[in-house]
């Protein structure tokens, strides 16, 4: 990916195996067992032949059924060069595994057949602010022409 781990974030959790990588990054004062805020990022082989819309309606229906009153909205679909992208969100009002809100916000690609997903997690309801930030966050994030050497 062309970002930097955002100002203030730590990396938590790093692991790079046969499928491809995963990133969690935190508020530098969070842990793992006790994050509010949470960045991932993952780029996987995409062994099962994901196309975006087929990796969102996974991605929706499981929502759905971990928060049968939550909600799952696009935001935005669109172009960065030649590769489709798509922005959603999945709000959950009370995710019962967390026992708090949910709120996350999803950019997908999947270039050359390697899928690319960043995400940005708050187990609060963010303000308009926050979600405007992230959002242009979220666009600004580039897939490296570099990827393969990932995995």
């Amino acid at each position: 990916m062309l970002s930097k781990t955002p100002y203030g974030y730590k990396v938590a959790f790093r692991i790079k195996n046969d499928v491809g990588v995963t990133i969690e990054m935190l508020p530098e004062e969070e842990t793992l067992d006790t994050w509010t805020e949470m960045l991932t990022v993952q780029v996987m082989r995409n062994v099962n032949g994901y196309t975006l819309d087929s990796f969102y309606a996974g991605m929706k229906e499981g929502w759905m059924e971990m928060c049968s009153r939550g909600s799952v909205q696009i935001i935005e679909q669109g172009h960065e060069g030649l590769q489709p992208t798509l922005i959603w969100s999945q709000i959950c009002a009370l995710n019962r595994e967390a026992g708090q809100p949910e709120n996350t916000w999803f950019k997908l690609s999947i270039p050359n057949g390697v899928l690319v997903l960043v995400q940005k997690a708050f187990r609060f309801t963010p303000t308009d602010d926050d979600i405007a930030t992230w959002l242009d966050f979220l666009r600004d994030v580039r897939v490296d022409h570099r990827l393969q050497a990932l995995h």
